[in-house]
């Protein structure tokens, strides 16, 4: 030791531990508990010709498998790990791209890369083409043919531009817009802003476009005998007057002799709390189908009355007045009795 201090100065202590130290980190790193570990890794493509675009072949992540310290794998672990791949060498049609441990990024080179999967890029590529195409629009109704129709149909703009692959945009001369009518809105002027939609890898400028039309439907008036249905956890505790209600509806032609459309009209009546024995008003509810509407003149309230009390279903100025007719039925037959006395 006197010996080594002569040699490296009054710091030779402080050497020593800091050799020791590094011998110590390295046999940690390099020697001990080397395992094997697989890891995925997300892509990042960049280089591709602003002219081309890329229509088959990318994949967003690979595989791979490393061995190194156990200690460095566990934290590499717990890093999102990325892959920059250059697609600058990539041309119209077929192109492969290698993917070799050489060209992994410097953290994936420091530990021993054993296996890459995929172990190439196939990627297809094909010109950007880009050209101007009508808005063509498609009608579709939820309803049978001819119950609805459409008039003074205008689209703005009327035609836009579409970018893509070469393949998909030549072959492409209008680009159809899909209206689904609403038979609810029948009899009106529509206005609204509709997104087109483009085949996958193609976008169009602008995305969306106003459309204005006109529908129409033959109307036909129908009425229906209605059960007032109680909206409550136990219907049977409550009283409807009246129980049952004619209503006058307008519906499609087409679905004025459909009993499956015409059974879907229903009415209800919500119930407050009430006591036994206890009335209220109380507002109906109409459930009807698409494309009928209610025809005045209509039922808005019902009275509604908890079953329960001396005699339910009667309210208390009936139940005063059947006694009091009562009484006076009594009072007659004792003055008759009187008189036979």
């Amino acid at each position: 030791m006197t010996s080594f201090k002569k040699l490296f100065g009054p710091h030779a202590v402080s050497l020593l531990i800091a050799v020791l130290a590094a011998t110590f980190m390295w046999y940690m790193v390099c020697v001990r508990d080397r395992i094997e570990a697989q890891y995925e890794v997300f892509v990042d493509y960049h280089g591709v010709s602003p002219k081309l675009v890329i229509t088959e072949g990318l994949v967003s992540k690979l595989t791979i498998r490393l061995r190194g310290p156990e200690t460095l794998l566990r934290s590499l672990g717990k890093r999102h790990l990325t892959q920059q791949v250059d697609l600058s060498k990539v041309k119209k049609g077929v192109t492969v791209v290698p993917l070799t441990p050489e060209e992994m990024h410097g953290d994936l080179r420091a530990f021993d890369i054993i296996d890459i999967q995929p172990a190439r890029i196939v990627v297809k590529a094909d010109n950007l083409a880009e050209r101007s195409v009508t808005v063509k629009p498609v009608v579709s109704s939820p309803l049978r043919t001819g119950a609805l129709t459409v008039g003074d149909v205008s689209i703005s703009p009327s035609s836009v531009t579409i970018k893509g692959p070469e393949s998909i945009v030549s072959d492409m001369s209008s680009i159809k817009l899909f209206i689904l009518l609403d038979p609810k809105a029948a009899g009106t002027t529509l206005n609204q802003s509709m997104n087109l939609d483009t085949p996958n890898l193609v976008t169009a400028t602008p995305s969306a476009v106003r459309v204005q039309y006109t529908m129409t439907s033959g109307r036909t008036a129908v009425a229906r005998r209605l059960r007032v249905a109680i909206g409550a956890n136990k219907p049977e505790a409550f009283l409807v007057e009246p129980a049952e209600l004619d209503v006058a509806v307008e519906v499609p032609d087409a679905l004025a002799k459909s009993s499956s459309y015409l059974a879907k009209i229903a009415v209800s009546a919500i119930p407050p709390e009430l006591a036994p024995g206890e009335s209220a008003r109380v507002r109906l509810h109409y459930r009807l189908p698409e494309g009928m509407t209610l025809l005045p003149p209509l039922t808005e309230e019902v009275t509604v009355t908890r079953r329960g009390g001396s005699k339910p279903g009667r309210s208390a100025r009936q139940e005063k007045q059947e006694k009091q007719e009562k009484q006076d039925g009594e009072a007659d037959l004792d003055g008759e009795a009187g008189l036979f006395n």
